[in-house]
């Protein structure tokens, strides 16, 4: 099995362009807002997924171990 590798200094409209589960993934964890009709290309366009965390208020480690247990690899 191939692992997944997000790497967070890439910003989320690069990491969805090449994984199509990982919208619906950062929904579930809270950002409800990027299954919006084009929240992607344009938010997502500089967004990366600390940035998003900042934003939501979101913890980045509950992201991180979420992300973890869904067999992805974090980049820092």
């Amino acid at each position: 099995m191939s692992t997944k590798m997000i790497d967070l200094k890439k910003t989320v409209h690069d990491l969805c362009s090449k994984d199509q589960d990982l919208p619906m993934i950062l929904a579930e964890i809270g950002f409800k807002d990027i299954t919006k009709p084009g929240m992607l290309v344009t938010a997502g366009r500089f967004m990366t997924i600390p940035k998003g965390a900042i934003a939501k208020n979101i913890d980045i480690e509950v992201i991180k171990q979420e992300l973890i247990k869904r067999g992805y690899t974090i980049v820092e």
